[in-house]
């Protein structure tokens, strides 16, 4: 069953801090709070996070994560082989060369979802605002960079796993936007394979409070993106991350605002995907592709 997401004018029995134990999301309006944003390689969507903070006078810091080193990324790979084996180890590595050949790697920006995020936009970030490049975003000076900050929340725009040494220093706590409806679709791709397995419908976004593990923490917002006649499944995903994206800025405006935010226990279940290999990429445009087909209803 979908989460609610409660606006501020909405009926609903007040709730006292204590009754919420903690669960209760909420700032006093008008005060200026302070946001640090976490992704990797300097994903538009961060950036995006950055632009409408700071037209809202927000105080906003950025830790980027370069790339993973070559040793961990070695170990995934290893631990992705023995856990689903070696033809689908074969599958995801053709899927990242054919991403590379199309040139799909990076986007230039100011192109894509996100056109208001140019590189003078990203540069005056960069450089007017507190911006940390690293490759371990646990590492102690990390860690240090953020509790100068001071952070009231953490938001995590395309970063990695991040353990509680990190997101715990969020005095208000860490907030993530995931491509897929949770706990239904958990883990890598969720769009992807919900055209993969024939479930358009089930392809959209949830906005969560993060948690030890991984895409369980509390509902905030989330809501199915319906394909709205676009050419290619790549011009779906591109408008599925802006709409998750604004939805996201949506909770973050109620936050600001002071009104509370009520999250929701994530029910149990649910099924972690991995990272879409080839295969199952091509079977998910053809899937599009065959729905475009028809008339929408």
């Amino acid at each position: 069953m979908p989460a609610r997401f409660f606006h501020a004018g909405e009926a609903k029995a007040p709730v006292s801090p204590e009754e919420a134990d903690g669960k209760k999301v909420a700032t006093a309006a008008g005060v200026s709070s302070s946001f640090v944003i976490v992704t990797t390689g300097d994903l538009p969507e961060a950036y995006f996070l950055a632009l409408f903070l700071l037209e809202r006078s927000q105080r906003v810091a950025m830790v980027n994560v370069i790339a993973r080193p070559m040793a961990d990324q070695l170990r995934v790979l290893a631990r992705l082989r023995r856990n689903r084996g070696n033809k689908y180890l074969a599958d995801l590595l053709l899927a990242r060369i054919d991403h590379w050949l199309r040139g799909r790697v990076r986007r230039r920006p100011g192109q894509g979802a996100f056109p208001e995020v140019d590189a003078a936009f990203m540069h005056r970030v960069r450089t007017e605002h507190p911006h940390v490049n690293c490759t371990d975003p646990h590492a102690e000076p990390v860690l240090d960079f953020v509790r100068k900050a001071e952070p009231d929340y953490l938001l995590f725009a395309g970063a990695q796993i991040i353990r509680p040494a990190l997101y715990e220093i969020a005095r208000h706590g860490a907030l993530n936007r995931h491509l897929g409806l949770l706990p239904d679709f958990r883990g890598s791709d969720c769009p992807i394979w919900a055209f993969a397995l024939q479930q358009p419908e089930c392809s959209g976004y949830t906005v969560h409070r993060v948690v030890q593990k991984v895409d369980a923490g509390d509902v905030l917002l989330r809501r199915p993106v319906a394909m709205g006649g676009e050419a290619t499944l790549g011009d779906y995903l591109r408008r599925l991350q802006r709409e998750a994206s604004e939805g996201f800025t949506a909770v973050l405006d109620q936050i600001i605002q002071g009104k509370p935010l009520y999250p929701e226990p994530q029910n149990s279940g649910g099924r972690y995907f991995p990272p879409a290999g080839w295969s199952t990429r091509r079977r998910a445009e053809k899937v599009y592709r065959g729905l475009t087909a028809r008339p929408l209803p």
